[in-house]
């Protein structure tokens, strides 16, 4: 019997070793760069690392099969669900982690990825399911948004939704919890539904959001948009909306004007004096609306003093077409008259609207394609460039279908900018949760997005910021509000920012300097390549509370010859540091560099191993500085002194350096008589131009600032090439 005993013993040894490799419980990996992840087979572990971040969890179900795969790993997550885990589309430190349903019965969904070994004292940034999407540090929000998570050395994990934007919602505190799942209202998930999740790394913030940005665009094929994608990214525009446009449910009525007359006058009296407004904003006073709000009390008139009529309501859409007590023959014969392409506002369904007897309405929002065919064919023929969808929140709030049943929400996106792309026609995002701004990845002609409430005022500025960095890196632009052109602070930010630049003045009040600080005489921005970002040290000192400014910066990059903007606020004008200083590698400059004060007009330089520092002044409590290598000629150029964004691509063209100096492409608009370009040498100069008469250069020996006057040659738009050069001895 022992003998028999130790020869099943033998046997059944034997079998184990003979076994595939795969039942022993084996440990697999996938990576996306340097980003790690691996799963033990037998117990259902899995681990997340970078080599400065680890994280960890396990699966709902334990143990599990693990199939390797050139696409990455799959397994079993739970019965009736498969997951896979892939590096993410480029090459780069990302990972996508997704699950599909492949059984034949509907199932409650699982969170995964799910970290419950979370890295100690991490900060977090994420943003609140409110308007505009507001960024809040170290309060991780559960809702479909990005969560970034670093450290004080900067190491940084980013984790996200990459799809189901509005059924997907972030779980976890940070200190025990990281998972990604779908909203308390999803109670089911139906067969083939496939969930996904985007894990970008990095060891800075600003490295981390541009690997995720860029991991994401590529899963949805999407390039980001122009600078110069249509009309408000282009040209400076007339903004009649809330908080500041003079227009907004109001006209010259006193004058004996209707609201159509005082449009078409201002555009008259504009063209007259020569402000080039390139588009005009229609907001929601022009359509047929009704006094039913669900979002907020409103009296049955929006502004006593105007007509009691349809148009002059503030609840929800009647109709999308223009009221005959706005524009009496209708939208397209105004358009004949102003002559400018509109950027035309749009809001949430009315409980009563026709649209319901003709098409299929969830809540307040409409999810049939008809709808927005019908708006798209609207809007092609009656001068609208750009459709303004307003009220995204009431909307998404409003309408429980949309957050609760899958696709619901892409029927409601992807009729709206499907239908506008068919006419060439893009969109703008307001009142967006951060759901609707990572929806718009998909969308190719989604190019603005607002980043902030109403009104373009100082204690805004953080928002639009912080904000901007997660639009940019969706393939939109971050888009500031209505301001009064004769607010410097407000101009300055809303060019820096590279979106649309639009002030709500009447026209007796039109600020003709700040006007032409941001725009050539032809209306065309000038602006730089990307929008005005914070740096990665504000993103620690705002987690940490330290008081300490914030330091935004933006470019202007001619091939390897970069040019930075630099923004330092407080976020409360009224507290805090006023210093503010950083190093100008944090801008990207290995090299000696130029830094200019535009308000005084003093340049400084600066070798590597210095510091940029100054100090914020005015009531808005901030500094604008410009930067710029010293080439080993000993110049460096900040460009046109009369614009915000002095090398803009809109007034230099090209920079091309010289073994004594530099060449620049300027292109001139007609009607621009005369240009003043600044920059620092080590020594006098001598500038010649083709394409313009060159007035005057001066360099001053004593702090090294040069400026070359120019005045264009008479006619329509060109390039002037112009030449500044090191003074040889002998001349």
């Amino acid at each position: 019997m022992k003998h028999r005993y130790y020869l099943l013993v033998a046997s059944l040894l034997l079998s184990l070793l003979l076994l595939p490799r795969a039942s022993l419980g084996m440990s697999y990996e996938a990576r996306g760069g340097n980003l790690r992840f691996a799963i033990d087979e037998a117990s259902g572990n899995y681990t997340l690392d970078d080599g400065a971040l680890h994280f960890g969890g396990r699966l709902p179900s334990g143990a599990t099969q693990v199939t390797k795969a050139a696409n990455g790993l799959h397994f079993r997550l739970v019965d009736g669900i498969e997951a896979t885990v892939a590096p993410a589309p480029g090459q780069s430190s990302a990972l996508v982690f997704s699950w599909k349903v492949i059984g034949t019965a509907p199932v409650a969904p699982p969170a995964f990825p799910d970290f419950s070994i979370v890295p100690s004292g991490m900060h977090s940034l994420s943003h609140q399911q409110l308007n505009f999407a507001p960024p809040v540090f170290d309060e991780p929000q559960q809702a479909s948004t990005p969560w970034v998570l670093f450290t004080t050395a900067g190491n940084t994990l980013l984790v996200s939704p990459a799809s189901d934007f509005f059924l997907a919602s972030m779980l976890g505190d940070v200190r025990t919890r990281v998972a990604v799942g779908l909203n308390a209202e999803v109670a089911k998930v139906p067969p083939g539904f496939v969930m996904t999740t985007l894990v970008a790394s990095a060891p800075d913030i600003v490295t981390a959001y541009r690997t995720w940005g860029g991991a994401l665009r590529g899963l949805y094929h999407r390039s980001p948009a122009s600078a110069e994608a249509d009309p408000i990214l282009r040209y400076i525009g007339v903004l009649t909306d809330n908080a500041g446009g003079h227009y907004y449910y109001n006209y010259e009525y006193a004058e004996g004007l209707n609201y159509e007359e005082s449009l078409v006058r201002f555009f008259e009296r504009s063209r007259e004096a020569g402000l080039p407004f390139g588009y005009l904003q229609l907001d929601s006073w022009w359509y047929y609306k009704s006094s039913w709000n669900p979002h907020e009390k409103v009296g049955r008139i929006k502004n006593p003093a105007l007509p009691d009529e349809d148009w002059n309501r503030y609840g929800g859409l009647r109709e999308w077409k223009a009221h005959p007590g706005v524009f009496p023959k209708g939208m397209a014969a105004f358009h004949e008259r102003v002559k400018v392409p509109f950027l035309a506002h749009n809001r949430f369904i009315d409980k009563d609207s026709p649209y319901r007897q003709r098409y299929e309405i969830s809540g307040v929002a409409a999810v049939d394609r008809r709808y927005w065919d019908e708006l798209a064919n609207y809007a092609a023929a009656n001068g609208i460039a750009v459709y303004l969808q307003d009220w995204l929140d009431a909307t998404y709030k409003f309408s429980p279908e949309l957050r609760a049943v899958p696709g619901m929400g892409e029927r409601f996106m992807d009729g709206m900018a499907f239908a506008m792309a068919a006419h060439g026609i893009t969109l703008q995002y307001c009142m967006a949760y951060p759901l609707h701004m990572l929806q718009g990845v998909k969308y190719s002609n989604l190019t603005t997005i607002r980043a902030a409430g109403d009104g373009l005022e100082r204690a805004k500025w953080k928002q639009l910021a912080f904000n901007a960095r997660l639009i940019h890196e969706l393939g939109a632009w971050p888009a500031t509000d209505v301001m009064p052109s004769g607010d410097t602070a407000a101009m300055l930010f809303a060019v820096l920012s590279g979106g649309p630049v639009g002030v709500g003045d009447a026209f007796e009040k039109l600020d003709r300097a700040n006007i032409f600080r941001v725009a050539r005489t032809d209306g065309e921005l000038v602006k730089p390549d990307e929008p005005l970002m914070p740096l990665g040290v504000s993103y620690l000192s705002q987690a940490e509370k330290t008081g300490a400014p914030i330091i935004a910066a933006t470019f202007t990059r001619h091939g390897s010859h970069n040019t930075a903007y630099v923004l330092a606020f407080a976020e409360d004008p009224a507290k805090g540091a006023t210093d503010f200083s950083l190093a100008p590698g944090d801008l990207g400059f290995s090299g000696t560099v130029a830094v200019f004060d535009p308000a005084a007009e003093t340049v400084a330089t600066l070798g590597s191993g210095e510091s940029i520092t100054g100090k914020l002044a005015g009531a808005d409590a901030y500094a604008y500085r410009i930067v710029a290598p010293v080439s080993a000629s000993g110049i460096a150029v900040f460009g046109d002194m009369g614009k915000f964004v002095s090398m803009g691509r809109k007034r230099v063209a090209g920079y091309e350096a010289l073994p004594d100096g530099a060449r620049l492409s300027l292109s001139v608009a007609p009607g621009e008589m005369e240009i003043t370009l600044v920059g620092y040498a080590r020594s006098d100069v001598v500038a010649r131009a083709t394409g313009a008469h060159i007035t005057s250069t001066e360099w001053d020996r004593a702090t090294g600032l040069f400026k070359v006057t120019l005045q264009p040659m008479v006619g329509p738009t060109h390039q002037v090439a112009l030449t500044v050069a090191v003074k040889s001895r002998g001349r």
